[in-house]
């Protein structure tokens, strides 16, 4: 059987992921805000909420840089907080969770940490982190 090569790719910032996720979660709350002052008037202090779910939801939805690396055997997960120069690295399991070609959500655990990924941002690696996920031995990657 042929190992896998080695994969580092880095995770960044995904500003459309926090503008999809803080708009659904603007929408439900207005909607949450419409139906009840549908049914009572008096509950009209509940749209200030509305903007108050989008900040919380932007700052929930931010992607934090990490570094993930395969490194044949299995996958490791480097969180990198802000000024340090070296990361400390736990070894993880990924799930693929959406793949829509261009798109990836990786869940790993223990965790669970969520990974989105994106082609335009690791376009020298993408088909090598597409080709490792879906060839790496089963006990690395759970489907």
């Amino acid at each position: 059987m042929r190992r896998t090569p080695p994969v580092v790719v880095q995770l960044q910032p995904q500003r459309a992921l926090q503008v999809v996720v803080a708009g659904i979660a603007s929408l439900a709350a207005a909607g949450l805000a419409a139906c009840l002052l549908g049914h009572e008037a008096a509950a009209w202090p509940v749209v200030v909420a509305v903007p108050f779910v989008a900040v919380v939801a932007w700052r929930a939805a931010e992607v934090l840089p990490r570094r993930l690396r395969w490194d044949g055997q299995a996958w490791w997960l480097a969180e990198s907080p802000a000024g340090a120069a070296v990361a400390a690295e736990a070894q993880v399991q990924l799930t693929v969770l959406i793949d829509l070609d261009a798109w990836l959500l990786l869940r790993a655990t223990p965790g669970p940490r969520w990974l989105p990924l994106a082609r335009h941002q690791q376009v020298g690696h993408w088909g090598a982190l597409r080709a490792t996920l879906f060839s790496a031995p089963k006990a690395a990657l759970s489907r």
